[in-house]
């Protein structure tokens, strides 16, 4: 279809299942009750462990991570760009971090559709934008995994729990490949309406450039709450970064898990253990999880009130 109006038309979204909502907070809560049975005893070295954590590292964690979120919104800026629709810096974070909500509930469509319906308001086409969140993911799922070696290379005795990323690696690199690429782009295609550009390399340097910003960001995030618990700075800050891609890469694959709440904390408590204690791992953990949470809420309430913002100035103007 030529036609914008073509182009954006999508098949209606899905209806909610109620068999993956309950399944996936049944996955919590099982999570949770299975972790909170295992650290019974402690508990209370993991309340202490809070407290060790001067309160200053926390403001600062949160500003870290808030970066490398707002380097994720490049990177989505960038995808869509490859595919042949730009928008400003501005108009991405509108669109991006509102739409980032809908990964916090059941089922992991919800961030998909919601950037669809904002980027129409920019007058891009939903089903480019349906494009850009897939090849976000697939950028993001590869960066992961090549930044999780470093946690490898920084402590080999973790080889034996985290052997399977060495086997990944080569795979994510074909992944990354644009032939991939494109025939993801196509089959999405089918489901959008429209007939996407082909990739290349360059088309991918920018995305993958903005990946590595985000990646630190996190890092830096969990590395000032770990700091107070060892001595190893070097180490430790490749811990916790890789530590942090890996677990991001496991909580995408168990998709029941809202956000991979419990996935995700699981791979960061057996990475930073070694270094840090059970007590501490887990509670570097579980901040790093409300932290990462309140700085999604906090950029998607900024740019949601941006959006509204504007909304109500155009609809002034045009007397609506």
């Amino acid at each position: 279809m030529t036609d914008q109006a073509g182009a954006d038309e999508l098949p209606p979204p899905p209806k909610p299942s109620r068999r993956a909502d309950l399944l996936a907070i049944v996955f919590v809560v099982v999570a949770v009750g299975l972790a909170g049975w295992a650290l019974r005893d402690q508990l209370p070295d993991v309340v202490d462990s809070l407290g060790a954590i001067d309160w200053w590292r926390l403001p600062l964690a949160l500003a870290a991570i808030v970066l490398g979120l707002l380097a994720t919104a490049e990177v989505w800026k960038h995808c869509l760009a490859a595919l042949g629709s730009r928008v400003t810096s501005g108009a991405a974070r509108q669109i991006f971090f509102p739409a980032q909500v809908g990964k916090y509930l059941p089922g992991s469509i919800w961030p998909f559709l919601a950037q669809v319906r904002f980027a129409r308001e920019h007058g891009v086409p939903g089903g480019m934008a349906l494009l850009a969140g897939s090849v976000f993911l697939v950028v993001h799922a590869v960066t992961s995994v090549l930044v999780g070696g470093l946690l490898l290379i920084s402590q080999p005795d973790l080889v034996g729990r985290f052997g399977w990323a060495w086997v990944c690696l080569p795979l994510a690199l074909v992944l990354l490949h644009p032939k991939v690429i494109n025939l993801l782009a196509r089959k999405l295609a089918g489901r959008s309406g429209i007939e996407p550009p082909v990739l290349r390399w360059p088309d991918l340097v920018a995305p993958l450039a903005w990946m590595f910003p985000a990646w630190i960001g996190y890092g830096v995030g969990g590395y000032l709450l770990a700091d107070p618990f060892t001595d190893s700075v070097v180490t430790l800050a490749l811990v916790c970064t890789g530590a942090f891609a890996l677990g991001w890469i496991v909580g995408l694959v168990v998709f029941i898990a809202p956000a991979g709440v419990g996935a995700r904390e699981a791979v960061l408590i057996l990475a930073l253990t070694p270094l840090l204690g059970v007590a501490a791992a887990t509670t570097v953990s579980l901040v790093l999880r409300v932290a990462h949470t309140v700085a999604d809420m906090l950029l998607a309430l900024r740019y949601g009130l941006v959006r509204m913002k504007r909304d109500r100035v155009h609809s002034a103007s045009t007397g609506q």
